[in-house]
């Protein structure tokens, strides 16, 4: 008797399982430029611990993410959750869930919101653009370079400096750019002007500031002072740069964290400018998708996310700038490079936080701008600088009207 009651109790709590389809298990989408999803990955334990929902980290290269979260939408098999830029936030917009009353969202900076106005993320850090450089390399060559608190380099100045990198030995080229839009645009401010007068109308695309602009972004490139386009696009400028072969690389705060191994001293330093300081404002931020099945397990998630502990938590370990107003993160090791990127932070006028706010409303203007880097490299272009310059405002003015 004993027994078969017994076994009637294994059989009810079997049925109760698989009704309730066992623990609850979600897909998050994710990419590393350092540390940081070993820092997610931790937090997503304890998240288990304490509830018993299941949050599975699927790590993609970067270059093959947006189009496999686009696949996943299309598919119908959509992740809860996702890690996103705000030109994946533009782009699936219409895909994410309103993040309206899920946490206290005047706690945080740079946010996202759709066209309703609705709030579709939760900000995890932000960026900002900057100048890594190879300590030794520049000791070694007798490179003057401003440090944080000394006036900045004009960008005359710094050509003038790493033109004494070339053909050094050991020396591949002078240093590195990121090819991406993110990377180009702060040249365009430091030249003084916005990218826009009237948005998606009447733009300065074609002024003489942005003929300027690029045309020291094709001189970088002409000269050697940059590495070649093919090279950089086949090997990625941060894995060049850990070679130790490169004086510099121009890209952002995000790799401060994926260099604490290289082998070679290391500092960020100012940006040069030409009219003024200027940088422009980026992040990642934590958004989640329509359609997952998981709609509310995933907001749950983030509303805990958002606490101060937890967010204090991934921001801290990475380490990368808060968007958390109020937070006090302890960058250790580091608090030096931070430092300066917090002072292009300070240094950008508003004028440009808020143009480049209006241009990554732009559906798939990223890869547009990306490509106009990529002919500006390449030798072989028959365009001139104007020319590539009015192919822009034509595009991206027809994206919008």
């Amino acid at each position: 008797m004993k027994k078969l009651l017994a076994l009637v109790i294994v059989f009810t709590i079997t049925l109760v399982l698989s009704a309730c389809g066992g623990p609850k298990e979600l897909q998050m989408l994710w990419w590393n430029d350092g540390e940081e999803g070993v820092a997610m990955q931790a937090l997503l334990d304890r998240y288990e611990e304490e509830t018993g929902v299941i949050i599975e980290l699927v790590v993609l290269p970067y270059g093959d993410y947006e189009s496999r979260l686009r696949t996943m939408i299309n598919g119908g098999e959509a992740p809860a959750l996702a890690r996103v830029t705000e030109g994946h936030l533009n782009n699936f917009k219409e895909f994410t869930l309103s993040l309206d009353g899920v946490y206290d969202q005047s706690g945080f900076t740079n946010h996202f919101y759709n066209d309703d106005d609705e709030s579709i993320s939760l900000p995890l850090d932000i960026t900002a653009n900057g100048l890594f450089v190879n300590l030794d390399i520049l000791d070694a060559n007798n490179i003057n370079y401003p440090e944080l608190g000394d006036p900045v380099w004009t960008w005359t100045e710094f050509i003038t400096e790493m033109n004494k990198l070339k053909g050094v030995d050991g020396v591949t080229a002078p240093g590195l750019f990121d090819h991406q839009a993110h990377r180009f645009m702060p040249l365009m401010y430091q030249h003084g002007t916005t990218l826009w007068n009237q948005p998606y109308t009447s733009s300065k695309l074609t002024s003489s500031q942005a003929v300027s602009a690029l045309t020291l972004l094709e001189t970088l490139y002409t000269d050697g002072i940059i590495e070649g386009f093919s090279t950089v696009q086949s090997a990625n400028a941060a894995q060049l740069f850990r070679t130790g072969n490169y004086g510099f690389h121009m890209s952002g705060n995000w790799n401060v964290s994926g260099y604490q191994d290289l082998d070679f001293n290391w500092t960020v330093i100012p940006m040069p400018k030409e009219a003024n300081r200027a940088t422009i404002l980026g992040g990642k931020s934590m958004t989640a998708f329509k359609d997952s099945g998981m709609e509310q397990e995933a907001l749950d998630f983030i509303e805990w996310l958002a606490s101060p502990a937890q967010h204090d938590e991934f921001t801290g370990a990475v380490p990368y700038l808060t968007p958390r107003l109020g937070a006090t993160v302890d960058y250790g090791v580091f608090s030096d490079e931070y430092a300066v990127f917090l002072d292009e932070i300070a240094a950008t006028d508003e004028q440009y936080v808020q143009d480049w706010l209006t241009q990554v409303m732009i559906p798939g203007m990223y890869p547009i701008i990306n490509k106009l880097v990529e002919d500006v490299a390449n030798p072989a272009r028959t365009k001139t600088i104007l020319e590539l310059l009015q192919d822009l405002e034509v595009e991206l003015k027809g994206i919008m009207n």
